[in-house]
């Protein structure tokens, strides 16, 4: 069974298209060159696309859920689109002939509008979406909450028959869930393992998972990794394509509390970037995941945001299947408030990369501590994402801030040496536009309050003169996220 709404004033979906996206990989000005699917991050198609899709594949409904999911559907474009929206029920055992409630929403040009999944899914332990739109120029994000946290994170535009979700942790006081979602008229079957300090684990339950068309499987990582501080998945179809995120929370026994939402990666790249690291706020640490079945040697490359002095590359040497954690706390960079990072294969296009950051510390006064530019960091909180393995000219963010908001804040990285770069930063809200101009160094990092740009639920939409990266974090006392923007095709 069908059920059909009709909601007013929803926006777009992105999803890659076969074709024509093109983005930047390099660090120089040379002209970009096209990828092929399937890239490792999501991309936002052009608003001239015939179709897109995005998917979003963790969020929780009932009693117990760890994430409960609010989407949001931001068109960028100034041409009214239709979206479908599909919400798909899940949980830890396989379920077949689901019923899929199926949402026909209206997207005006230049407006954002959101959606809560778990109110067309009551009481299932899993609700995914996936959002078809008659067109290109969208961005899909969603706001996770629960009693641990928050967490904002973009949506997912790729399918794919491999998948790796960087880092979690299954120490006391943490659980750590993977959604396997199948959004494809054809059933999957996955394999999954995890990698940790001690080895690999391949779980026997795991092995040939039967993920029928049109559902999730929610994985209670903890049941088959126990005690773990540094745990990298493998996802790997035997049959069919799936879409895979995890969901991180600290219940504050064993850590401060804390949620995260966490990507995977379906595919590896040579370089990931990290703009925008703030190690005041807290001990931070990058994950390497190597993916290939051959050594990989990779440095991890720091660039301090206002360029004060040059930091030593930290090489690492990485076994097939190999995760390694690089502590962002030590020794090399005293003095250094915030920086950028690039994780480099010198091996080819074999890594995964992602950024974990707990609190620093429980205690009040911790905030007191922290020098100006620091000041809204969370007593509370955890933040883990996979960093972004595309340079582009121009990338796309949703925010939702209010006035004075000093915690949410855009960060921009220019990786190039001997050029700056000016970036126009258009704001969509409510059907209007407006343009301010920003400019960053060459090797800095640029870090601007969002509430100075604008205020409420917007668009973000950023061009550069020449291939930038971008985050955006966003800390409160009670939560935090770091997330890159979203690459958007330019052709």
């Amino acid at each position: 069974m069908i059920r059909t709404f009709r909601l007013p004033g929803l926006l777009i979906v992105l999803s890659l298209l076969a074709g024509g996206i093109v983005l930047d990989n390099q660090i120089d000005d040379a002209e970009p060159d096209a990828v092929e699917l399937v890239s490792p991050g999501p991309v936002i198609a052009p608003a001239s696309a015939r179709s897109t899709t995005w998917f979003c594949a963790a969020g929780t409904s009932g009693d117990g859920g760890l994430a409960d999911a609010l989407v949001t559907l931001a068109n960028s474009s100034s041409n009214d689109k239709v979206a479908v929206v599909s919400v798909f029920r899940g949980g830890e055992e396989a379920s077949v002939d689901n019923v899929v409630d199926e949402l026909v929403v209206d997207l005006p040009g230049l407006t954002t509008v959101s959606l809560h999944p778990a109110d067309f899914a009551e009481g299932s332990p899993v609700v995914s979406l996936a959002v078809e739109v008659d067109g290109g120029g969208v961005v899909v994000d969603k706001v996770v909450s629960g009693a641990t946290g928050v967490d904002r994170a973009s949506c997912s535009t790729n399918g794919s028959n491999v998948w790796v979700v960087s880092s979690g942790q299954t120490t006391p006081g943490a659980r750590l869930q993977m959604v396997v979602f199948n959004p494809f008229p054809d059933d999957a079957v996955v394999d999954v393992e995890f990698v940790t300090r001690n080895g690999v684990r391949t779980p026997e339950d795991l092995a040939a998972l039967h993920i029928p068309s049109r559902s999730s499987r929610l994985i209670e990582i903890g049941d088959v990794v126990a005690a773990a501080d540094s745990i990298s998945g493998f996802v790997r179809a035997r049959s069919g394509r799936v879409v895979v995120e995890a969901i991180q929370s600290f219940d504050g026994s064993g850590a401060p509390l804390g949620l995260s939402v966490i990507a995977g990666a379906p595919a590896s790249a040579e370089t990931w970037f990290f703009p925008g690291v703030t190690p005041g706020l807290g001990p931070a640490r990058i994950v390497v995941v190597n993916t290939s079945d051959a050594l990989v040697r990779a440095d991890v490359e720091y660039y301090p945001a206002g360029a004060e002095r040059f930091i030593e590359p930290f090489g690492l040497t990485l076994q097939p299947g190999q995760n390694e954690v690089v502590t962002l706390n030590d020794d090399r960079l005293a003095g250094i408030d915030s920086f950028s990072l690039i994780v480099r294969s010198l091996d080819g296009p074999r890594i995964v990369a992602g950024l974990e950051q707990q609190p620093a510390s429980d205690e009040p006064d911790a905030v007191e501590q922290l020098t100006e530019t620091e000041v809204a960091a969370p007593t509370t909180g955890f933040a883990a994402s996979p960093g972004h393995p595309q340079l582009t000219r121009r990338s796309l963010m949703v925010a939702e801030v209010v006035e004075g908001d000093m915690g949410s804040i855009l960060q921009v990285f220019n990786p190039a040496s001997d050029s700056f770069a000016v970036i126009d930063a258009t704001v969509f809200a409510e059907g209007a536009s407006r343009e301010v101009t920003l400019e960053v160094g060459p090797l800095r990092t640029l870090q601007v309050p969002l509430s100075e740009l604008a205020v409420g639920t917007f668009i973000l939409q950023l061009d550069a003169s020449t291939p930038v990266v971008a985050s955006r974090q966003t800390t409160g006392l009670s939560s935090r996220s770091w997330a890159p923007a979203v690459a958007a095709a330019t052709g």
